[in-house]
């Protein structure tokens, strides 16, 4: 069976890491099991700004601290350490950690593994992965210091990467499907005054070049009209999709969506598991999630101490 613990953590963004501190300080077994690295999308962030105590930080320096302010209470971060599946127990949970190379029991779960970026499911996107498109400005951004990009989505987070863009490239294009840009006010000026150029109401329609990007294929939604715009990099902020894998297996009960749903206190249907931050479709933000990982560690901890 494997080492067994009071509660398992799934994935370690801001949900996940804050519900490991809640469970270790209230005396409990924990592990935190992260597939990709420690921060989750936050560590992505190429500022947060809206975190109580934080006026500016990059996220993945917000991301890092929260590490080691876990691992100041004994419990570390166990990086490319996936779940890659979990059974359900008589006596709680089975969780198999990179296609076997562990096997972990748990008495309760908290499932805190986020979202994945939405693709744009459109000809080139797939094959120039890596080749001049990106789903992340902070972390192949520099990389086109002087050059052309495109930045698909004018949400908050399109918007942030395009001001970051501003600032070190030639050109920026912030490509929108809508008729309006869905960035919050607090961002319009600086939009406005940056090197930003808005294009709305445009459906990307493909993503142009041979051995890497050479151009953003759009689409006019009013007139239907196609043309090409040149440029060196796409970077692709459309949504986001839960990762839900470990909420199907075991039963829990997702929205139309998706999206994994919980009780006031986080609890799911399946019992044991509990879920938070993302994956719940709650509003993205660091300071949500973080307030829900201590919920569903909190109603975890009664559950555990209900089993005893």
């Amino acid at each position: 069976m494997g080492e067994e613990v009071d509660v398992a953590v799934v994935g370690a963004g801001p949900a996940g890491i804050t519900a490991a501190l809640y469970a270790k300080r209230k005396a409990l077994g924990v592990r935190i099991f992260e597939a990709q690295a420690v921060g989750g999308q936050a560590a992505d962030a190429i500022w947060v700004e809206n975190y109580p105590g934080v006026r500016k930080l990059k996220g993945a320096e917000l991301a890092r601290r929260m590490a080691e302010h876990l691992k100041g209470f004994g419990v570390e971060v166990e990086e490319a350490a996936e779940v890659t599946d979990v059974k359900k127990l008589e006596s709680g949970f089975e969780l198999e950690i990179n296609d076997g190379e562990e096997r972990v029991s748990a008495k309760a779960v908290v499932l805190a593994a986020g979202s994945k970026y939405r693709t744009l499911n459109v000809p080139g996107e797939k094959e120039l992965y890596k080749k001049g498109l990106s789903y992340c400005a902070t972390c192949d951004g520099p990389a086109f210091k002087g050059k052309r990009v495109a930045v698909v989505g004018a949400g908050n987070s399109g918007a942030n990467a395009a001001l970051f863009f501003s600032d070190i490239c030639s050109r920026v294009y912030l490509i929108e499907f809508n008729e309006r840009p869905a960035f919050d006010s607090i961002y319009e000026k600086p939009v406005a005054a940056s090197k930003a150029e808005l294009v709305l109401g445009t459906q990307v329609a493909g993503i142009e070049g041979k051995a890497r990007v050479e151009g953003i294929r759009v689409k006019e939604r009013a007139s239907g009209k196609e043309r090409i715009i040149g440029v060196d990099g796409v970077f692709v902020y459309a949504g986001m999709l839960p990762r839900n894998g470990i909420a199907k297996r075991l039963g829990a009960e997702l929205d139309a969506a998706g999206y994994v749903k919980v009780d006031m206190g986080n609890r799911t249907n399946v019992k044991g598991l509990f879920a938070a931050g993302d994956v719940t479709g709650e509003l993205a933000q660091v300071v949500v999630a973080a307030g829900s990982g201590a919920v569903a560690a909190t109603s975890a901890f009664e559950y555990v101490k209900g089993l005893e």
